[in-house]
């Protein structure tokens, strides 16, 4: 594969495991969509054992495959796994309280970050229950700026469902990562996206909170 099939690849992967279905795909791209190019997207995206164990919303996934076809059909023979995986989100009629996002570091798609997230911006009257934008700037700024963390007790104030203080968590090396929010809901939320990124790790309960025990200490 090509470097630019390869950047064109990574990018419509980024989206889809974002849940983003605001896309354009360049006439000159689609050219390169090759049945194999699809069949490896395919493998890497909606087959992978993360979506597989943390599968992303069967809406998003079902209108974003819809454009992605429309895209390629009047170029490309469309691979046979595009279809079979737009009938199985079209087959999911269940309605999704909760979803999962993945959300790729420095176009890496084996450095994943998997948020469990809603789709709404109010729930059970908070706002915290997604991942915002902001969020998603200062954790391209944290990873611009790891020196500034390196070895630092760091106290995150309002951290929602967890996204910032789990990437600095996970690429900063700092000494301690302390999240919190006043929201009971969202604190639940955010110990399982703790428990997703942070797999086989020794927790601790207590009123305080939950602490999980990594090479670095997290606190929520």
């Amino acid at each position: 594969m090509s470097n630019l099939e390869n950047t064109i690849l990574v990018d419509l992967a980024r989206k889809l495991f974002r849940g983003c279905t605001n896309f354009h795909i360049e006439p000159d791209s689609v050219k390169l969509m090759t049945w194999s190019w699809q069949e490896l997207f395919v493998d890497l995206t909606l087959r992978s054992p993360v979506i597989k164990k943390y599968p992303i919303s069967t809406e998003l996934s079902r209108i974003f495959l819809k454009k992605l076809i429309n895209c390629i059909e009047p170029v490309q023979e469309v691979h046979d796994n595009l279809y079979a995986e737009l009938c199985r989100a079209m087959n999911n009629s269940a309605i999704e309280d909760y979803c999962y996002r993945h959300y790729v570091i420095s176009n890496d798609l084996n450095n994943i970050i998997t948020m469990k997230e809603t789709k709404n911006m109010v729930v059970n009257g908070t706002t915290g229950m997604r991942t915002w934008e902001a969020a998603l700037m200062l954790s391209d700024w944290i990873l611009c700026n790891k020196e500034l963390f390196s070895s630092k007790d760091v106290l995150e104030l309002g951290s929602g469902i967890g996204f910032t203080g789990i990437t600095l968590a996970k690429f900063c090396e700092p000494k301690s990562v302390t999240m919190t929010d006043c929201h009971e809901d969202v604190l639940q939320v955010l110990c399982e996206n703790v428990d997703i990124n942070f797999p086989s790790q020794c927790k601790n309960r207590s009123s305080d909170g939950t602490t999980y025990e990594l090479d670095n200490m997290l606190r929520c």
